[in-house]
């Protein structure tokens, strides 16, 4: 097994993204890692302290592609349509994103100010569609739309079967920014 490959620690996120985009962050183990980049564990720990390292590193990845897939938004809804396509094309990055992870956040202050971040945004593009409300206001507004949002990738990602989608849920699914306008600003 080779130890000195370039930019090992990248090929190493690469490997361990690829394998939670595809199975889920459960599925990623440092032998597994370390075996498909042909090195040994020990070379993976010289990259990486532990397990929850490399998971802020895809963490920080996530967040990366996440918030470059929102800049090319120019309305409210399209804004959050990305979020929620973002969710359903890449559910398991998501998941390792947006699930329970507060402990991993209190360890990792950059990876918390990324989250923050994707919810500021929200705050200063709600501002703009309610100048005239007080603060309190628009962050209720806020936290019922992150909650909404999150919650309906939750509901489209549901499958029990591969047809058991209603005719609502498809319509949602195939016309996000519409929907959106629709619940979100009359």
């Amino acid at each position: 097994m080779s130890y000195h490959k370039e930019n090992l620690k990248e090929q190493l996120v690469e490997i361990a993204w690829d394998i939670c985009k595809t199975e889920s962050w459960k599925k990623v183990n440092m032998r597994k890692v370390a075996q498909n980049a042909e090195v040994s564990t020990t070379a993976f720990y010289r990259h990486f302290k532990n397990k929850d390292d490399l998971k802020a590193e895809l963490m920080r990845r996530g967040f990366k592609s996440f918030n470059k897939s929102r800049k090319d938004t120019d309305t409210f809804a399209s804004w959050g349509a990305q979020i929620i396509r973002f969710g359903l094309n890449f559910p398991h990055i998501y998941d390792l994103m947006f699930g329970n992870i507060a402990k991993d956040m209190s360890l990792y202050p950059d990876l918390k100010a990324e989250y923050d971040a994707a919810f500021d945004e929200l705050l200063v593009a709600l501002k703009d569609f309610m100048p005239n409300a007080i603060e309190r206001d628009i962050k209720i507004k806020a936290i019922n739309i992150w909650a909404s949002i999150h919650g309906l990738i939750g509901f489209l990602r549901r499958v029990d079967s591969p047809n058991s989608k209603s005719e609502e849920l498809k319509w949602i699914e195939n016309n996000l920014e519409e929907y959106l306008k629709m619940t979100t600003f009359r």
